[in-house]
């Protein structure tokens, strides 16, 4: 086994792009963040940084299905020990299961997938949690894209896509479309869900070997606490609140979510030099910027999601933080 350590997300798109001709500067242009400090625990891209270097590699390539070149591309080696784990589990349903279990490991997601199983087909429905609008159909090309070529990776078998149903309007030209999927797609849709065959999660894996999965598990495992033990606190309780719109706990809620007393929390977070509340009004201030420039959303519906019952104090409390106002924010975005 070479790399043990899966691949981040921003290392594979350097990568592609690199390949492409592109240099990392390009890449990561207006995003503050630095090839050098990617490793950084501190310097973990957020969600307006990955908008950002979506949109940087869309304009210098000028592809507009880059999202479905980019999953075509992805391997199995890219997910490190986790893909070593797949390789030797016994079937694509126990794969998927292990893959679910320590996906944070790596970094793979932006858009999360929700999935239900009904009536013999598997569901999996993308939410664009982040609000990052504009490169939402970037996300959803490149997760479909990644799953039919890691899946049939897997088994040496086709993993067809059974429909494809997306919010978006449809494009001019969808020959990308169905030379990739190959499959009934539906545009305009309130949703944006795929549908594949739950019977394909039986087929067998390629390479299964029972005695290499355990041990790859086993490996995870360790990898996944030795994960948990670096991760930055503050980081931890960011995540949180940027995956969960309109749930922003008090400091004794958010301890007993992390299985830690208040004390503890405090403690841990002056130690990382910042409080409580300042890790809840900086959220709070980098999602009420991208909801007012990227959504539609009314100033109280985001006020709703940031957790405030009266609009006039989200008002006040977003004058204080930027020095502007609502309405001169959305004004900059039109």
């Amino acid at each position: 086994m070479h790399d043990l350590k899966p691949k981040s997300k921003i290392d594979f798109y350097l990568e592609r792009m690199h390949r492409r001709g592109f240099m990392a500067d390009q890449v990561l242009e207006g995003t503050g963040l630095k090839p050098e400090r990617l490793d950084d625990p501190h310097g973990r891209p957020s969600p307006p940084q990955y908008r950002q270097i979506i949109l940087n590699m869309m304009q210098l390539t000028g592809d507009p299905h880059l999202g479905i070149s980019l999953g075509q591309e992805f391997k199995i080696s890219d997910l490190g020990i986790l893909g070593y784990a797949a390789l030797s589990a016994p079937t694509l349903k126990v794969s998927r299961e292990l893959y679910d279990r320590y996906r944070d490991l790596n970094e793979q997601h932006v858009f999360l997938s929700r999935n239900h199983i009904a009536n013999g087909r598997w569901f999996s429905e993308i939410q664009d949690v982040h609000r990052l609008g504009d490169v939402l159909r970037f996300g959803i090309e490149e997760f479909v894209s990644q799953t039919i070529e890691l899946a049939s990776a897997l088994t040496n078998r086709p993993f067809p896509v059974l429909e494809l149903h997306l919010t978006y309007p449809q494009p001019a030209d969808i020959s990308c479309y169905m030379r990739r999927f190959n499959c009934p797609i539906y545009f305009n849709q309130p949703r944006n869900i795929v549908v594949f065959d739950i019977k394909l999660l039986q087929d067998p894996i390629s390479l299964a070997n029972d005695e290499v999965f355990k041990l790859c598990a086993r490996n995870c495992e360790l990898l996944a606490v030795k994960h948990r033990d670096k991760a930055v606190l503050a980081e931890t309780i960011r995540n949180f609140l940027v995956n969960n719109p309109g749930n922003f706990p008090t400091l004794e809620e958010m301890a007993a979510r992390l299985k830690m007393g208040a004390r503890t929390l405090r403690r841990r977070l002056v130690e990382e030099k910042v409080s409580y509340q300042q890790i809840l009004d900086q959220t709070r201030q980098e999602l009420a910027i991208q909801y007012l420039r990227h959504t539609a959303l009314t100033p109280k519906e985001i006020g709703f999601l940031l957790g405030y019952s009266s609009v006039s104090n989200f008002r006040r409390a977003f004058k204080g933080w930027t020095g502007q106002t609502l309405s001169e924010v959305r004004g900059e975005a039109a």
